[in-house]
C-alpha cells in the first residue's frame, strides 16, 4: 500500500504542466524506433529515459566485434576486463557506476550468466542488426538483476536484407591486428510469397590480445577458434499469423600458455612450475519458437506474441601443469609431478513468454507474462600425479576434489507486467509501469558439493518476490524541444552464488560461509532530461540520481574457532550515485557532421566515502566526412578520459589470513589510472554496389592506458596489474562482397 501512495505522490507534480498545453507536433518521419525502454516500439525522440542505440551502420563502420568495443563510445557505460586462471576476458559492464547490474537479452530472452574465467562475449556481433542499451533500472521491463540497466541484442531478419522474390548472398572477410583475428562471415537470405529465411555462418581465428609495448608484462599466449551458425525462418500463414523459428549456435575452443603461473611457488607445498597449459571449450545453443498474432477486432490486443525458447551453455577450462614438488622439504630431492584441473560451468535456460499490445487514441499498452527456469552447475576436478610412483592424489592445496563451490541450483522466475503510455494531451505523455516478480532458488546437494563443505555449513532455498514501479512523464515545450522525468525501481534477488557459496581451504586458512539472512538488492532512480530534435542537429541532456540499497558483497566477518578467516556474502552499505550525461550531433554541411558527448558522475557509500567503481569523467568528440560521390568516407573519434579519483579507500592486502580492516592488518592503497586521450580513425570505400571495404586505425597515437573499470578493485602493488592494460596502435580491415 505504501508503494501506491508513493506512486500518486510522484505523479502529482508531473501533471502541473498540463495547464500550459497547446499544440504538439503530430508525426516524426524516418525516425528510429526504440523498444527496450518500455517494450513498446517508440520513436527515439519520444522515449522517456536514457537509451543508447548502436545501429547496424555503427556495427559495420566501427567493425565492432566484442562487448568492450560495443560500449567504448557510450557515455556512462564501461567494460570490465578480468584476468582469472591466466585467462583474460570481458567480465561485465559498469552502467552508471554499478558493476553487474544489467540484464542481457537476445531477441527478448535472457542470455546465460557470466562466471569466473569465461566472460560475456558469447554473442557474435556479426549476427546483430542493432543493440539498445538502457541506462537506469530495468526491473519493471525485464525483472530481477535490473539494478542499473539492460543490454538488448536484436538479430537480423530476412526482411532486413531482401524483398519478396529476391535472393541475397554476401561474403565478408575481416582482420584485426591487436589479436591477430581472421574472420570469415557468409550470409544468405531469401524471401518467397509465404516463407522467408536467413542463414549465417561465421568462423574466426583468434590469438591473445597484445598489450601496449610499454607494459612490463605480456599477455599469456592464446590461440583459438570460434564458430557461429545462425538460422531464422519466418512463415506467413495468414495476414494475422506469423511464425518464426531461430537456431543460434556457437562453439569455441582455445589453447593457452599460462606463463603467469610458471615459476616457484612457496606455499602450501614448495614447487617449481615449468609449464602451464590451458585448454578451453565452450558451446551455446539457443532455439526459439515464436508466434506473432494480430487478430482483427479484438478487445484484448492489436498484436501479440507467444514465445517458447531454450538455451544451453557448456563451458570447460582445463589446465595442465608440469612441475617438480618438494614433498619432503627443501633439503630433499624434488619429485616431478603433474597437476590436471577441469573446471566447468553449465547452465540451461527454458522459458515461455506472452506479450500483447493494445492501443487507442489515448493509450499504448503492453502487458504480458514471463516464465523461466534456469539450471546451473559448477563441477570442479583437480588431481596431482606423482610421475615417479604413479600415485594420484585428489587432495590438492588444501582442497578435496571433485567438488562444487555451490550446490546444483534451479532458479525459477515468474512475472506479470504492464506498461502504459497515456496521451494526456497533444503535448504530454504519462508512462506507467509495474512488474510483479516471483523468484525461487531450489538447491540439490551431492557428493561433490559435500567435498567442498567439510565444515557442514547449512545452505538454503530462496523464495522472494518484488513489485517494481516506474513512472515517467514527457512534455513538449515546442515541436522540437522535449522535457522528460522518470522514477524507476530495480532489484536483484540473491542468486545461486551469493546465496549458497560454500568453500573451505585449510591450507590457505579461510572459509566461505553462507548467509541465511541475505536480502535482495534494490535501487531507486530519479532522472530528468531535455531533448531537442532539429533538421540539422539534435542534443540530449540527462541528470540522474540512483540510490542502491543492500548491496551484496563478499567480505571478511571474523575468524572461526579453527582460526580460519570467515568470508560471507552480506548486505552492506547503501550507495548513492549521481551524474550528468550529454550527447550532441550536428550536420555541419552536406558532407561533414560532428558529434560530442560527455559523462560526469559521482558516488558515495553510506557514511560519505567515495564509491570506487565510479568511472572517471569522459568526453567524446567525433567527426564524419563523406565524399561527394558518397563512395568513401572517414570518421574520427577522440575519447578523453580523466584520471582515477584520489582519496579512495584501500583494498585488502594480498596474503594468507590478511584481511583489510581486521586487527594487525592495514589496507593496501588502491590502484590508480592516469588520464588519457585516444584517437580512432574509421574509413569506408564502396567502389560499387557489391563491394565494400572498411579500414580502421585504433589508438592512432599509440597511447599506453588502462581502463579504470578493470582495476578499480585491485591494489596498486598487484604483480599482474599490467595484464589489465589495453593494446597499442592497431590496424583493422574488412572486405565484403555481395553477390
Amino acid at each position: 500500500m505504501l508503494k501506491i501512495y508513493r506512486f500518486f505522490f510522484l505523479l502529482f507534480p508531473f501533471l502541473f504542466p498540463s495547464l500550459l498545453a497547446d499544440e504538439r507536433h503530430s508525426e516524426v518521419v524516418d525516425e528510429e524506433l526504440v523498444v527496450i525502454s518500455s517494450r513498446i516500439p517508440t520513436v527515439a525522440s519520444e522515449v522517456i529515459g536514457s537509451v543508447d542505440s548502436i545501429t547496424s551502420e555503427d556495427l559495420d563502420l566501427n567493425m565492432i566485434d566484442s562487448l568492450a568495443e560495443l560500449v567504448r563510445f557510450v557515455p556512462g557505460v564501461s567494460a570490465h576486463k578480468e584476468n582469472q586462471y591466466g585467462r583474460s576476458f570481458t567480465d561485465d559492464l559498469h552502467i552508471r557506476g554499478i558493476h553487474g547490474g544489467a540484464i542481457y537479452l537476445i531477441d527478448g530472452q535472457r542470455i546465460s550468466d557470466s562466471y569466473t574465467g569465461y566472460g560475456r562475449d558469447i554473442v557474435d556481433t556479426d549476427l546483430l542488426k542493432k543493440v539498445e542499451i538502457m541506462k537506469g533500472p530495468s526491473s519493471v521491463e525485464y525483472g530481477s538483476d535490473g539494478l542499473a540497466g539492460a543490454v538488448a541484442y536484436f538479430t537480423k531478419d530476412p526482411s532486413d536484407l531482401v524483398e519478396e522474390g529476391e535472393h541475397y548472398f554476401s561474403a565478408n572477410f575481416s582482420t584485426q591486428q591487436a589479436n591477430k583475428q581472421e574472420k570469415l562471415n557468409l550470409l544468405t537470405a531469401h524471401a518467397g510469397e509465404n516463407i522467408e529465411g536467413l542463414l549465417q555462418l561465421v568462423n574466426r581465428n583468434l590469438n591473445n590480445t597484445e598489450l601496449h609495448d610499454d607494459f612490463s608484462l605480456e599477455a599469456n599466449p592464446f590461440e583459438g577458434t570460434q564458430k557461429s551458425l545462425f538460422a531464422k525462418t519466418v512463415f506467413h500463414f495468414s495476414e494475422s499469423t506469423i511464425l518464426s523459428l531461430i537456431l543460434d549456435m556457437q562453439d569455441w575452443d582455445g589453447d593457452w600458455m599460462v606463463n603467469t603461473e610458471k615459476g616457484f611457488v612457496y606455499f602450501p607445498v614448495p614447487r617449481a612450475v615449468s609449464s602451464s597449459l590451458g585448454e578451453d571449450e565452450g558451446l551455446r545453443e539457443r532455439i526459439s519458437f515464436k508466434v506473432n498474432l494480430s487478430p482483427e477486432n479484438s478487445s484484448f490486443l492489436d498484436w501479440g506474441s507467444f514465445t517458447l525458447y531454450t538455451q544451453d551453455t557448456e563451458q570447460k577450462q582445463i589446465t595442465v601443469q608440469h612441475q617438480v614438488s618438494f614433498l619432503n622439504g627443501m633439503q630433499a630431492a624434488p619429485t616431478p609431478t603433474m597437476r590436471h584441473s577441469n573446471f566447468q560451468f553449465e547452465q540451461s535456460l527454458k522459458g515461455l513468454s506472452f506479450q500483447a499490445y493494445k492501443g487507442s487514441s489515448r493509450h499504448q499498452m503492453v502487458y504480458g507474462l514471463d516464465f523461466e527456469t534456469t539450471d546451473t552447475t559448477r563441477p570442479r576436478q583437480k588431481f596431482e600425479t606423482n610421475l615417479v610412483s604413479g600415485a594420484i592424489s585428489f587432495s590438492v592445496d588444501g582442497e578435496t576434489y571433485p567438488n562444487k563451490t555451490f550446490p546444483d541450483s534451479e532458479s525459477v522466475r515468474k512475472a506479470i507486467y504492464l506498461n502504459d503510455r497515456i496521451n494526456l494531451s497533444e503535448r504530454q505523455i504519462l508512462s506507467l509501469g509495474f512488474r510483479y516478480d516471483d523468484y525461487e532458488l531450489n538447491t540439490s546437494e551431492d557428493t561433490d558439493f559435500l567435498n567442498g563443505n567439510p565444515l557442514g555449513y547449512q545452505i538454503k532455498d530462496v523464495g522472494d518476490s518484488e513489485t517494481s514501479l516506474k513512472v515517467g512523464y514527457l512534455y513538449d515545450f515546442s515541436p522540437d524541444l522535449t522535457f522528460y522525468s522518470q522514477y524507476s525501481e530495480g532489484f536483484r534477488a540473491p542468486d545461486y552464488e551469493s546465496t549458497n557459496t560454500v568453500f573451505t581451504n585449510f591450507a590457505y586458512r579461510y572459509t566461505i560461509k553462507p548467509n541465511l539472512n541475505l536480502k535482495s538488492e534494490t535501487s531507486k532512480s530519479y532522472e530528468f532530461g531535455l531533448r531537442r530534435e532539429q533538421d540539422k542537429g539534435n542534443w540530449e541532456l540527462a541528470i540522474y540520481k540512483n540510490k542502491v540499497k543492500d548491496f551484496i558483497n563478499a567480505e571478511a566477518i571474523g575468524f572461526s574457532p579453527l582460526g580460519l578467516v570467515i568470508y560471507q556474502y552480506d548486505n552492506y552499505e547503501s550507495v548513492t550515485i549521481e551524474g550528468i550525461e550529454f550527447e550532441y550531433a550536428r550536420e555541419i554541411s552536406k558532407r561533414l557532421s560532428a558529434k560530442l558527448a560527455f559523462s560526469v558522475n559521482s558516488g558515495e557509500e553510506e557514511g560519505g566515502a567515495s564509491m570506487a567503481e565510479i568511472d572517471p569523467k569522459e568526453f567524446i568528440l567525433g567527426l564524419n566526412w563523406i565524399a561527394p560521390n558518397e563512395k568513401w568516407g572517414l570518421q574520427g573519434l577522440l575519447n578523453l578520459v580523466d584520471k582515477s579519483k584520489d582519496g579512495l579507500k584501500g583494498v585488502p592486502t594480498v596474503g594468507v589470513g590478511q584481511v583489510c580492516g581486521m586487527p594487525g592488518n592495514e589496507c593496501t592503497p588502491r590502484a590508480k589510472t592516469s588520464g588519457y586521450g585516444l584517437v580512432n580513425l574509421f574509413g569506408f570505400y564502396n567502389p560499387n554496389d557489391n563491394f565494400q571495404i572498411r579500414i580502421s586505425v585504433e589508438n592512432l597515437t599509440d597511447k599506453k592506458y588502462t581502463r579504470w573499470a578493470s582495476v578499480a578493485e585491485l591494489p596498486q602493488n598487484d604483480e599482474e596489474l599490467d595484464l589489465f592494460g589495453e593494446p597499442g596502435r592497431s590496424l583493422n580491415a574488412s572486405f565484403r562482397y555481395k553477390f
